[in-house]
């Protein structure tokens, strides 16, 4: 029993105009509206990320893609043992999600409302960004990572290894100790999820940061000045960081949390060894 990876994400916003910028004309998803809903292609997939009309922002899912029937139902046995209430995914919102079959539920540790499922619809046609951006690294990897800030550590450190099935990455821990970041892998990709505990005025609960992977420098750099061209906040410059190796910039999405664009990512094998870091870059990833 184990994630395959981050399949989906969901979002709901009242700056759907911003986002669709962002999404297209930074990034170079294609895209498909339906009602309420702009669905964005990324690659084979129908697509990997949504975006809602509300009149608030909030994440509306993050979803996590099992292999099979088999490893659902053994994840959704996992998860009720727990004690995580789960609900069957209606068929319409199955249809809506493009997806076989699932469950949704509230992260006990993040409080995030999360997803698990299996079987993708993929398109029959390969998809090529626009704008000069050459794709997206996903595949075996899945869509990227995700970074929650929680209130209780070690719980959800036992949580995602334990119940879900996370393996830990490993851990970096800056400024004195007051920053501390556990990473977790469910594929070759170095973390598919990362989990901090508050500090400063963050409170438990808020979600950090989306990352999505290119396939060169060129694809980060070509992004890079496009943000910053637009006038797009950044929330870090270009940087490299010292546990994946990514070579990435921050920048703060139209609903207030950041998305991380890079490249070059280390992956993990089955000799990996978990180690701890005393700085998330090795340069760069400065404060605008």
């Amino acid at each position: 029993m184990a994630i395959s990876g981050l399949g989906y994400f969901a979002i709901e916003t009242s700056e759907t105009d911003k986002w669709h910028e962002l999404l297209t004309a930074v990034l170079g998803m294609g895209s498909e509206q339906a009602a309420g809903v702009t669905f964005y292609r990324l690659d084979e997939w129908h697509h990997r990320i949504a975006v809602y009309e509300a009149g608030s922002e909030a994440v509306k899912a993050v979803g996590w893609q099992l292999e099979d029937e088999s490893v659902l139902d053994e994840m959704v046995a996992s998860l009720q043992d727990a004690g995580v209430a789960l609900a069957p995914l209606s068929p319409s919102l199955c249809d809506e999600r493009r997806v076989t079959a699932g469950y949704r539920f509230e992260d006990p540790v993040s409080a995030m409302p999360t997803e698990i499922f299996y079987g993708p619809v993929c398109e029959q046609l390969p998809f090529t960004p626009s704008g000069g951006i050459s794709g997206y690294w996903t595949g075996e990897d899945g869509l990227g990572h995700v970074v929650y800030f929680v209130a209780d550590y070690e719980q959800a450190k036992r949580f995602y290894t334990e119940t879900m099935g996370f393996k830990v990455s490993d851990r970096i821990v800056w400024d004195e100790g007051e920053k501390d970041a556990t990473f977790f892998h469910c594929n070759p990709r170095h973390h598919s999820l990362a989990v901090m505990p508050p500090f400063g005025d963050i409170p438990p609960g808020t979600f950090n940061h989306l990352m999505l992977q290119g396939l060169s420098i060129n694809d980060v750099g070509i992004a890079y000045d496009r943000v910053r061209d637009l006038n797009i906040p950044l929330m870090m410059e270009l940087g490299k960081h010292t546990n994946d190796h990514t070579e990435s910039f921050y920048l703060v999405t139209p609903s207030g949390f950041g998305l991380e664009f890079g490249c070059n990512s280390t992956r993990v094998g089955d000799h990996w060894q978990v180690k701890t870091y005393d700085a998330p870059m090795i340069w760069g990833h400065r404060s605008p």
